[in-house]
């Protein structure tokens, strides 16, 4: 999931940084577009053009990359939540056999005090 984000992170830097440079060129060429003759124009749209669809394939890049993300996002968290519950079906499991143990402790110890007792008074029981 890390390298997934980290991705998803590195393409949206890109993107802005595209961006940023199609808007820079944007300026740049409209400040002298009053001087261009008509294959200096042709050649700004096709470059304009170009840097269009870049832009165009460079998102479809990120929302794959934003899609996987949140499949493996999705997985994560469906592998924590199964996580929690088998971790505390081991602690439902370890209270049980922690009782059952303290039970047979208790009775053991009932049937040693019983034993000693009748055995102080003489009584003929368990010898």
């Amino acid at each position: 999931m890390g390298e997934a984000g980290r991705k998803v992170a590195d393409l949206e830097c890109q993107l802005e940084q595209l961006q940023s440079y199609r808007d820079e060129y944007l300026r740049n060429s409209s400040q002298s577009a009053a001087a261009t003759d008509a294959v200096k124009l042709q050649n700004y749209r096709s470059f304009l053009d170009r840097l269009g669809e870049a832009l165009r394939q460079h998102l479809k890049s990120l929302d794959n990359a934003r899609a996987e993300y949140d499949k493996r996002r999705a997985a994560w968290s469906e592998k924590r939540i199964e996580a929690e519950s088998l971790g505390r079906a081991v602690d439902r499991f370890r209270k049980e056999e922690q009782h059952v143990a303290d039970r047979r402790e208790q009775r053991e110890g009932d049937d040693a005090a019983l034993r000693i007792s009748l055995a102080a008074r003489g009584e003929p029981g368990n010898r």
